[in-house]
């Protein structure tokens, strides 16, 4: 998505928060599974990132990522995924 367009940006900007408090069941349940697998998914194959300074353009998924009502519905299967793992 290009930068350019505020306007488009606002408006992804919006729907990830309602898609986000829609599927919020499955947030708090596999939020921090989901979200991990999608920056590894982002980040270790060949592709760009989720921004492009130089060519000027955003991935939505920055917005999942950056997204506060996201991140708060993940905390809980974040803390429950600690206390499972070995230190």
């Amino acid at each position: 998505m290009r930068i350019e367009s505020v306007a488009r940006i606002h408006a992804v900007r919006l729907a990830v928060t309602v898609e986000a408090v829609v599927v919020a069941p499955v947030l708090l349940v596999a939020g921090t599974q989901l979200r991990r697998r999608m920056l590894l998914r982002y980040y270790r194959e060949d592709r760009p990132g989720l921004v492009s300074k130089k060519d000027g353009w955003v991935s939505p998924g920055y917005f999942v990522v950056t997204n506060v009502v996201v991140r708060a519905l993940c905390w809980p299967s974040e803390c429950v995924l600690r206390r499972l793992r070995p230190a």
